[in-house]
């Protein structure tokens, strides 16, 4: 009996120290595991190659995560024109990026929406409807399909005439207007521009071209009035039957951009724009006086050893459209956090977080109003504009915006390709207007059918 009591008392005084390592073990994981990296969720943030925007995404991985200990961020750079590639692999891989923006690749929204490749963010928002609050509700219907949401607007902007003040000045040219309503602005007052900037043509060291149209001939269309699709195709994603021949406001314009280049001589024919591109941005290095291009113009030309205006796109019709840009951020549907996921959106479209370093550090176009003074500071610094001349820029070009082609049409890399090909072979010379129109009918007639 007394080995029986001695053997009672060790055992207990052996289960009860177990019970105590057992408990401090669990204490230790359960208050110091994060603080040792266990445990740790980690998302994947895709991103494009770009050094602008390339300061402002490591400070939010780096403030988000000292935010979030639990959290590790990951990401993963893509060059712009390798995006849709990598994305198709991965979402065929199963092996997605939780956070990214289908708007990054020539094939967008529509593409990958239609692929069941976004997750519907409705319930987020309507739980968290404070995090969306100031971006407008238009810009949230984008993204929205049969009453679900599945993407939040980053930024939105227009298109503009972005113009070298140096070359206006030593020309003795007035700057141009930044009222769109202006008519005295209009496409011959740009040709005029043009031609009184264009010079030492030949001379690879000194030539200057009086304007860059880099929109592609849809975008050309629409700045006459015209389109080479129907309206259904941007309500339904679907490609259709094709507008091409059927509106004559489209040959219209794309005679408009031939004409630059081989009547007016103020454009640059496809050759001379590769080689005056092999030392740089044509407009950053000051061989384009005047360049057509998206609002992202404003950070991409941040750069520059000149100061740079901005100025509506010239009146041409009255019911032309301005190719206009709303990049939203989106959660993959695959996605193995997707709660994780959604806070750190939510980081990234805070007015006083994420979303205000956005603009601040990569003068980007905001989508939510609260910030629209910080941008307006911003700009007015670096173009010796008032804020006043850009609000007028600003809201103009969204009154006439339509939203990007690609960003509606689904498989519109597909579709951009067919219409490159034919529209920049007439532009190049090498094809009749009416050969390269009735081709490029035909050609999307047989991507329709497919």
């Amino acid at each position: 009996m007394k080995r029986k009591k001695v053997f009672s008392s060790l055992f207990s005084a052996f289960f009860a120290l177990v019970l105590i390592f057992s408990l401090a073990a669990c204490s230790s994981s359960e208050t110091g595991g994060k603080d040792r990296g266990k445990n740790k969720v980690e998302l994947t943030w895709l991103v494009r190659s770009d050094p602008v925007v390339k300061a402002w995404e490591e400070k939010m991985v780096k403030d988000y995560e000292a935010e979030n200990p639990n959290i590790k961020i990951k990401l993963q750079e893509v060059p712009q024109d390798q995006i849709d590639q990598k994305l198709q692999t991965m979402i065929a891989g199963g092996n997605v990026p939780d956070v990214w923006s289908a708007n990054w690749a020539d094939s967008g929204f529509a593409t990958y929406q239609g692929l069941g490749a976004l997750l519907d963010l409705t319930p987020y928002i309507e739980k968290d409807p404070d995090a969306v609050e100031g971006i407008d509700e238009k810009l949230l219907d984008i993204y929205t399909i049969d009453g679900k949401k599945y993407g939040v607007p980053i930024l939105s902007m227009g298109s503009y005439i972005f113009y070298n003040k140096e070359l206006f000045d030593e020309a003795g040219l007035e700057y141009p207007p930044t009222d769109w309503d202006d008519k005295s602005w209009n496409y011959d007052k740009m040709i005029e521009y043009a031609k009184k900037l264009t010079k030492n043509i030949g001379d690879k060291n000194e030539q200057v071209f009086g304007l860059l149209n880099t929109n592609h001939g849809n975008r050309d269309a629409w700045l006459w009035g015209g389109d080479l699709f129907k309206k259904e195709a941007y309500e339904t994603g679907d490609i259709g039957e094709p507008n091409v021949l059927d509106d004559p406001a489209n040959r219209q314009a794309i005679q408009a951009h031939y004409d630059l280049i081989h009547k007016h001589k103020v454009s640059p024919t496809q050759s001379q724009q590769d080689a005056i591109s092999q030392i740089g941005s044509p407009f950053l290095t000051g061989r384009v006086a005047m360049v057509i291009d998206g609002g992202w113009g404003v950070r991409s030309y941040q750069p520059a050893e000149f100061q740079w205006g901005v100025a509506p796109i010239p009146y041409t019709v009255d019911d032309r459209r301005i190719p206009m840009y709303v990049d939203p951020w989106n959660i993959s549907a695959k996605s193995k956090h997707p709660d994780e996921a959604w806070e750190f959106i939510k980081f990234l479209i805070d007015p006083e977080k994420g979303a205000k370093e956005f603009v601040e550090m990569t003068n980007e176009t905001p989508a939510n109003s609260k910030l629209m003074d910080v941008w307006l500071d911003n700009i007015a610094e670096q173009a010796g504009m008032t804020n006043e001349q850009l609000q007028e820029l600003h809201e103009g070009a969204i009154k006439y915006g339509f939203e990007a082609d690609n960003h509606l049409i689904r498989n519109f890399s597909t579709i951009l390709n067919t219409i490159n090909q034919n529209i920049n072979a007439i532009y190049d010379g090498t094809m009749d207007i009416d050969e390269g129109m009735e081709k490029l009918d035909s050609q999307l007639r047989s991507i329709k059918d497919k």
